[in-house]
Parts: C-alpha cells; sequence; structure tokens
C-alpha cells in the first residue's frame, strides 16, 4: 500500500464521488473551505493505493506547522474492502507517515450517545481503538454534532490538556472566525 498527496482537482474528484457516499451530509464541509485549506497549505488530502494504483482509502488531514497534533479530517476505506483489514493497515501507514512531524493524530467519531445510527457510531469508535487509537476525555461539538475525541499516537503522546488547547487552534484555522464561536465547542479539558 502506498500514499499519493491529491491534487485539488483529484480532491474536489474524490470529494465529489466518495464522501457523499461515505459520510452523513452533516459532516461533510462545503468543497470551497476545503480548498480555502489547501491553498493556504495546511490540508492534506491523502489517498492510500494499491501497487497498481488502485484506491483502497483515503485520508484528509489538517496539520498546522509546529503543532504536536494533526486532524484525521476524513478517513474511509473503499466500501467493498471493508472489514477485510486495509482500514487497519491504511491508517497505520498514515501513522507512519505523520510520525516524523506530529505525536498524535487526532480523531473525532460521532458520539454514540447522539448519533443516528449509535451502533456504527459505537463500531467506527472500536475500530479506531482496535487500531492503537486512545480514547481521551475530550468532546467536541461541531456545527451541532457531538464527537468523542480520540488520538492516534504517531511520534509521542500529548496529555489531553495540551491536546484540547490544539485542537482548538486547529478548528481556528478550520472554521472562518464568525461561524468559530458558538458553532465549535470542546469539553473534558
Amino acid at each position: 500500500m502506498q500514499i499519493t498527496r491529491l491534487s485539488a482537482a483529484e480532491c474536489e474528484d474524490l470529494y465529489r464521488s466518495a464522501l457523499p457516499r461515505d459520510f452523513p451530509a452533516a459532516e461533510l464541509k462545503p468543497f470551497a473551505e476545503i480548498q480555502r485549506l489547501l491553498e493556504s497549505g495546511v490540508y492534506e488530502p491523502l489517498l492510500l493505493t494499491d501497487d497498481a494504483g488502485a484506491r483502497l482509502a483515503y485520508a484528509w488531514q489538517v496539520v498546522l506547522p509546529g503543532q504536536r497534533t494533526a486532524l484525521l479530517d476524513y478517513f474511509a476505506v473503499r466500501c467493498d474492502l471493508r472489514g477485510s483489514g486495509v482500514g487497519t493497515a491504511a491508517l497505520g501507514l498514515v501513522r507512519d507517515y505523520d510520525a516524523m512531524r506530529v505525536h498524535d493524530l487526532v480523531l473525532e467519531c460521532e458520539h454514540p450517545a447522539e448519533a443516528p445510527d449509535p451502533a456504527t457510531a459505537r463500531r467506527r469508535i472500536g475500530f479506531y481503538l482496535r487500531a492503537g487509537a486512545r480514547a481521551t476525555a475530550l468532546e467536541s461539538r461541531v456545527f451541532g454534532t457531538r464527537y468523542a475525541v480520540l488520538a492516534l499516537p504517531c511520534g509521542g503522546m500529548v496529555p489531553d490538556a495540551a491536546l484540547c488547547k490544539e485542537l482548538r487552534t486547529l478548528y481556528k484555522v478550520m472554521v472562518p472566525h464568525p461561524y468559530y464561536r458558538g458553532q465549535v465547542i470542546f469539553y473534558g479539558s
């Protein structure tokens, strides 16, 4: 398996073809926001492929210079490969890719207590925990959706209080000022 960084055009193509199938509509940010983050140099749309170049998974992340954490914004495995071990391998490859630059990769999973499909939310959290992530004491509410916050150690481990501070900084870059206030809330720090 290999990682390729997508161009803006390739990112938009995958955004339109795969993300609506892989994520609830409430979790999809407008592509214009992704484009803004791409242009600012902090957004990394990664594609994980087999040796022939066929898409296996994708992992889009926000990485700010100088921070010990990055945010895994979107991660999905091709539908026909789910449950086959590809996701665990892909996440491990992303962890290794990030190991030289960040301590933790932050993962937000829809909280089972408020998810439309609590069983799916629990399975998703279970997947990340089995893949080596740790549960944190943090939760977030972003534009009305409640998330459990997990952290996947890459090159170290950041304590929850510092993780929350860095997550706030990430979101202040991701969400423009007038929308951040009241729409991005963190608990447990």
